[in-house]
């Protein structure tokens, strides 16, 4: 199966947005840097349907050279709107959904059921030939990959400057070891494995 490394963005008090639809911008242009790196590093990336909605991001390498990763988005209902720039067509873009399947220029939807929806898309990744994904979330797809055991790394980035009241709490993680830790500015960078 795929290698999975789940990511997220951190305040120093373990909250990784604001609730409501404001926006907090967690983490530095040195660590932004570092995101397109990794994301340029890995065959495909996945959002969940809120992130796609609430954030709108291009998720493509702009700030780092390299191929842009396949985009991986979960939208159950198909409810979000196909102006979204991930539906842009500028990178292959995959919408794993309980609706149709459907295959366009370079998006492409795949159906799955609801029992065991996560462990069903990680298998069509295998199936389709995808050996890496970067899981960027928002909290519930961070989470459902979590709950389940399905990760082989943990990276997370901790704004050690930002305290956010209020916020959405980051997942807890359990039973790891810190392989590495990074410092760029106000941004800690923690590489966790099993």
């Amino acid at each position: 199966s795929p290698l999975i490394i789940v990511k997220w963005q951190q305040s120093i008090n373990g909250k990784i947005g604001a609730t409501g639809s404001e926006r907090v911008l967690i983490s530095n242009d040195y660590t932004n840097r570092l995101v397109h790196k990794w994301r340029s590093e890995e065959a495909a990336i996945l959002i969940g349907t809120n992130t796609a909605l609430l954030d709108d991001p291009l998720l493509t390498t702009r700030l780092w050279s390299g191929k842009n990763p396949v985009r991986i988005v979960i939208d159950k209902e198909l409810r979000l709107p196909s102006t979204l720039k991930v539906f842009n067509r500028d990178a292959k873009t995959i919408i794993y959904n309980l609706v149709k399947n459907l295959n366009e220029e370079n998006l492409v939807h795949i159906q799955l059921e609801k029992a065991n929806f996560i462990e069903q898309l990680i298998h069509s990744l295998f199936e389709l030939n995808i050996q890496s994904i970067l899981i960027e979330g928002g909290s519930k797809t961070l989470k459902s990959f979590i709950d389940k055991d399905l990760w082989d790394e943990i990276r997370v980035i901790t704004n050690e400057k930002l305290v956010i009241e209020n916020g959405i709490n980051a997942p807890e993680i359990k039973h790891v070891v810190l392989e590495k830790q990074e410092k760029y500015g106000s941004d800690l960078v923690n590489y966790f494995r099993r």
